[in-house]
C-alpha cells in the first residue's frame, strides 16, 4: 500500500509540474494590443528631432475596440541590425490610447526605433513597427 502511495504521489506531482510548464509555454499565444503608429519621417520638427505619434487598442471577443488608456508604452532604440534594443522612453497613453513623443535622428549613422506594450491584462507583449531614421 506504502509503495501505491508513493508512486501515485509522484505521479500526481509530474502531472502537476507539467501543467506548469504547459501554461507557461502558452503564454507566447496570448492576443495581443493593436499599435497605429504615424511614419516619424513625415512629421520632423527641427533638425534631428522627429515627432512619433501613434495609438494602442485592445481587441475584445465581441469585435469592438478599446482604448489602452492611461498606460505605458515603452519607446526603443537600437544602432545596428545585430544590436539589443535598449528601453530609451516610457510614456503614457491617454484616454484615448494615444501616445506622443519625440525621437531623434543621428547626424551619422542609423538608428532603429519601435515602440512596445508589455503584456498585462490577458494580453501578450506588442511591438509596433520598426522604423529608421538617419541623414545622407
Amino acid at each position: 500500500m506504502r509503495k501505491f502511495r508513493a508512486v501515485l504521489a509522484a505521479l500526481v506531482a509530474a502531472l502537476l509540474v507539467g501543467g506548469m510548464l504547459m501554461s507557461s509555454a502558452s503564454a507566447g499565444s496570448l492576443p495581443k494590443r493593436i499599435i497605429d503608429e504615424e511614419r516619424p519621417g513625415d512629421n520632423q520638427v527641427s533638425y534631428n528631432a522627429f515627432k512619433l505619434k501613434g495609438s494602442v487598442m485592445e481587441p475584445q471577443a465581441d469585435g469592438t475596440l478599446l482604448p489602452y488608456a492611461d498606460q505605458q508604452v515603452k519607446i526603443l532604440k537600437k544602432k545596428c541590425g545585430t544590436c539589443k534594443w535598449k528601453t530609451v522612453k516610457k510614456i503614457k497613453t491617454n484616454e484615448l490610447g494615444v501616445f506622443k513623443t519625440r525621437i531623434f535622428a543621428p547626424e551619422q549613422g542609423r538608428w532603429k526605433w519601435r515602440s512596445k506594450v508589455d503584456h498585462s491584462n490577458g494580453f501578450g507583449n506588442t511591438k509596433g513597427k520598426v522604423w529608421t531614421l538617419y541623414f545622407d
